[in-house]
């Protein structure tokens, strides 16, 4: 999976299934030398320390923490930190 841009559509899979999202800010994790903080604006609950796959085009999937939830209206902006592999 290659590092995401700014506008680049997200899949999301989580315990309560799918979601798509859209990625508005990607950062690099000062808490990790190779990870990656991914700010999203997505449909669905999600909570604080959740696990959840990225899932590429390709099918692959990638793990992430949901690092921060805030509501905005209908859509949520939650940040997600990840490595990415190389």
């Amino acid at each position: 999976m290659q590092k995401p841009n700014v506008d680049d559509s997200l899949t999301l899979l989580t315990d309560g299934g799918k979601t798509e999202a859209i990625v508005i800010d990607v950062l690099d994790n000062p808490a990790t030398e190779e990870g990656v903080l991914l700010k999203v604006m997505t449909r669905g609950s999600f909570e604080q320390g959740q696990q959840v796959w990225i899932v590429d085009r390709d099918r692959s999937k990638v793990g992430a923490t949901v690092e921060k939830v805030l509501k905005q209206t209908v859509d949520r902006e939650v940040t997600l930190s990840t490595v990415l592999p190389a």
